[in-house]
């Protein structure tokens, strides 16, 4: 099997600790427009990002477009931070508002900086459960991993909490049966 194929996905739960709003003193976008016709086939949206003027050069037409998020986060836990490239979806929940509300924020009477604050409000906030793919892309000739976030979702606290614990047990050599009767 192609080595450049293999693929394998994480869950993590962190906190948001950053988002890269500037790049060597200039402005990161933060969104883009994209092509929101359908697809011949499947039709799903295209998602392609389009030209100022609207013009999709996948589908060959100006049509229907619509904002998508693509952010680059820096994600902590207890021991480390990461930088994960953040697509839409998955940037919706970590932001909680969707493309359309960053979009018009950002064009609202705050400008920029209202989109910035309201992106600060959530750093080190309400923990997520990521889901994060990890695969090996070529670039420039080179393999070279590209992880990215592909979910992210609020902690299930119940259920993390549990996950935990198991992991204390299990690390303190304790038999699940000794667990349950705790």
């Amino acid at each position: 099997e192609n080595l450049m194929s293999q693929q394998e996905t994480y869950s993590c739960a962190v906190r948001l600790a950053l988002v890269q709003t500037k790049k060597q003193g200039e402005t990161q976008q933060l969104s883009y427009m994209s092509c929101q016709e359908p697809k011949a086939g499947n039709g799903l949206p295209c998602n392609r990002r389009v030209d100022e003027s609207g013009f999709c050069a996948a589908c060959n037409r100006a049509g229907k477009v619509a904002p998508r998020l693509n952010l680059r986060c820096r994600f902590a836990d207890f021991a480390d931070s990461a930088w994960l490239t953040t697509f839409h979806e998955a940037a919706q929940q970590v932001l909680e508002m969707t493309a359309e509300e960053a979009k018009c924020l950002e064009q609202g009477e705050g400008g920029r900086q209202a989109l910035e604050d309201a992106i600060r409000s959530k750093y080190f906030g309400q923990p997520l459960q990521l889901v994060v793919r990890a695969k090996l892309d070529s670039y420039n000739g080179e393999a070279r991993t590209n992880v990215t976030c592909v979910d992210a979702r609020p902690v299930q606290r119940g259920a993390h909490g549990r996950c935990l614990l198991r992991d204390v047990h299990a690390m303190l050599g304790m038999s699940p049966a000794v667990i349950a009767g705790a």
